[in-house]
């Protein structure tokens, strides 16, 4: 496939091999259109890995989620076989979502017109539309997804996986400082909606620490901002930061992060993890789903909920002036801060890969 004349010219302004003391960052065009929009859809997220749940979610046979990411429809379901299965929420007679929401059933029946699938994804009833076995023939299953986990996470691979999930991030596990799911239970999910480009919230996400002094001065009151390190790998990045004097926080502080959209905080008693999900070429959606090392005590939930939306309002204020910049005309692109950007540096020549490559 090749890239039109407008995409491939605002791509070339990026140079992906540059030193990053004199890289040029890539140009508003990437955040504010929505070529670059679309392009991501079928080259970035059609090709990684999308972290979409939890394992608690489908933890008995016929426990099942759904959701929507991008336009495509999923449903992840514990088959009665016990493996986790997940398929494109789509009937096969008319297009219909074959269910919604999450909770348990023995089937997936189509509200439409009442065709049946079972958990394997294959079509069991079609009232009144013919005998079952033709209809078999033409292949009117449900159509499959690759599913992996990693941890308590359920990811979804909406194209064709090279490798697994596992395998991809064995590396990073490691980079942890201590084990970051042992003990951990599900707490609670907020969403957040952010009036930015998915790519500017992940930008802030990877400055190396760079904008906490300034924008998160009570956070920072708690971290040695001297002590960041960050680690690259081949998709992943690693942040990490000693804490002081903070229940919330404790002594360290990890912050991983997983191509394209995915970060996992690691810190004190809790782990977090934030999906940023783009919506259109200026916002993005960011769901934080928190847990915890064994059951909080009500005060301490409600003062470490309070402190961390805090920080998601910060974030989202500074992200939202980014994103007026962009948008304004007068930004075309910026430069590097050599010291702390280098995880930056690494997102946008991956995406410069899958922009180059949208046949894999």
């Amino acid at each position: 496939m090749q890239l039109p004349t407008d995409i491939a010219k605002e791509l070339s302004r990026f140079d992906p091999e540059c030193p990053i003391g004199s890289a040029l960052t890539p140009p508003a065009s990437w955040y504010t259109t929505q070529a670059f929009h679309d392009l991501e859809r079928d080259t970035v997220f059609r090709n990684h890995w999308q972290f979409v749940g939890r394992l608690d979610q489908v933890e008995l046979p016929g426990d099942y989620f759904t959701g929507v990411f991008m336009g495509w429809p999923y449903v992840v379901v514990r088959s009665n076989d016990g493996n986790l299965r997940a398929f494109f929420n789509v009937c096969s007679h008319h297009g219909t979502c074959v269910t919604k929401g999450e909770g348990n059933s023995d089937e997936f029946v189509c509200p439409y017109h009442g065709w049946a699938y079972s958990h394997s994804g294959d079509l069991k009833r079609a009232p009144h539309a013919g005998a079952i076995a033709a209809l078999k023939t033409r292949n009117l299953h449900l159509k499959p997804i690759p599913v992996d986990t990693w941890g308590p996470f359920v990811a979804l691979h909406f194209g064709s996986p090279t490798r697994k999930l596992k395998d991809q991030l064995q590396s990073l596990s490691s980079l942890f400082k201590r084990d970051p799911f042992v003990g951990m239970k599900f707490i609670r999910r907020v969403p957040y909606e952010i009036p930015c480009n998915w790519k500017v919230f992940v930008d802030n996400y990877l400055d190396g620490g760079y904008h906490v002094p300034f924008m998160h001065p009570d956070l920072s009151g708690h971290l040695d901002t001297g002590s960041y390190k960050t680690t690259l790998g081949d998709y992943y990045s690693m942040q990490a930061c000693a804490g002081q004097t903070d229940e919330r926080i404790g002594s360290h502080a990890d912050y991983a992060w997983i191509y394209p959209n995915f970060m996992v905080d690691r810190y004190g008693p809790w782990l977090n993890t934030i999906t940023a999900i783009p919506t259109s070429p200026d916002r993005c959606i960011t769901v934080i789903d928190y847990y915890y090392d064994g059951a909080p005590e009500p005060d301490f939930l409600r003062s470490s909920m309070a402190d961390s939306d805090q920080v998601q309002q910060e974030d989202i204020e500074i992200c939202q002036m980014v994103q007026t910049g962009l948008n304004s005309g007068v930004y075309e692109q910026g430069v590097y801060a050599p010291k702390f950007e280098g995880s930056m540096l690494l997102f946008h020549q991956l995406l410069t890969f899958d922009f180059n490559n949208p046949q894999r």
